[in-house]
């Protein structure tokens, strides 16, 4: 993955906003990004100051540089953090459907072997009839199961087990509202908005022409205040999506044609599973 060189964001190197007039300073939250500098590789190695665990990751992905430039928030009312494992209920008696399928494929699999053989087109036919009959002879008996279930009153309970299937990665969400005082305030909220756009874009590889190749959008790291915070800790991220909203109940725009409120809303994934073990770091 060849490194970005195109053009750089126009900002100063600390963006921040909301911390000067919140009641505790202390409280806010960092976001920086990270650019990938090295193509993908499969052997053993792991990230310039990487946060992840390499046991829950399969592939190691290209080194990072964190990139000039950090973006600090106040420490919104709202810290929404989502976690969930997966549960199904497979079907444990089900003998005789899988008999069933089975039969169906012999079935298929030997129409294809005798038109693969130079059988005829009737021969082929017959075996697309068979195949329709065999399911009209499902839906009959399908339909004679339930009308025998109805007429009694009792219904089969499928044998199920709740079986554990995995875990999604955990997704952040922040949402920010962002009122400019002066004319300073106002171009570090312009500056914060092209910040988390500017980074969750790709780019295009040099010598590789518009859609051929794009290269990975730069990853976050994200810290509370990490002095006296007993919040959980967040792995690396990756931004999916960004939206910003401008002026409040109607759009207002100050003489300099910039808006009197924005309002972003980012939502964030995690690039790694997260395990007991990684719980138990404060993740």
């Amino acid at each position: 993955m060849a490194r970005y060189t195109g053009p750089k964001l126009k900002q100063t190197t600390q963006l921040e906003y909301g911390l000067a007039r919140s009641n505790n300073a202390r409280h806010h939250v960092m976001f920086q990004a990270m650019e990938y500098m090295a193509p993908s590789t499969l052997a053993t190695g792991t990230a310039t100051e990487p946060t992840n665990d390499p046991r829950n990751i399969l592939v190691v992905r290209p080194p990072m540089k964190r990139t000039v430039g950090v973006c600090r928030l106040y420490l919104p009312a709202q810290i929404n953090v989502s976690q969930k494992s997966n549960y199904g209920e497979p079907e444990i008696g089900a003998a005789v459907a899988a008999t069933v399928n089975a039969s169906k494929n012999f079935t298929g699999m030997n129409g294809d072997s005798a038109k693969a053989m130079g059988g005829s087109l009737l021969e082929a036919g017959k075996t697309a009839a068979t195949k329709i009959a065999a399911t009209a002879v499902d839906v009959v008996a399908t339909g004679a199961k339930s009308a025998e279930q109805i007429s009694s009153g009792i219904t089969r309970n499928n044998s199920t087990e709740l079986m554990f299937e995995g875990v999604d990665r955990r997704s952040f969400s922040f949402s920010f509202k962002m009122i400019p005082h002066n004319a300073d305030e106002a171009t570090a909220i312009q500056e914060i908005v092209q910040y988390f756009r500017f980074h969750m874009a790709p780019h295009i590889p040099e010598g590789t022409q518009y859609g051929q190749a794009l290269a990975a959008p730069s990853s976050f790291n994200i810290t509370y205040n990490q002095k006296e915070s007993t919040l959980h800790r967040i792995s690396d991220c990756v931004l999916e999506s960004i939206d910003v909203k401008y002026g409040g109940e109607r759009p207002q725009f100050h003489h300099d044609n910039r808006p009197t409120e924005t309002e972003i809303t980012l939502q964030f994934k995690e690039l790694e599973i997260i395990t007991k073990k990684r719980i138990a770091e404060g993740y």
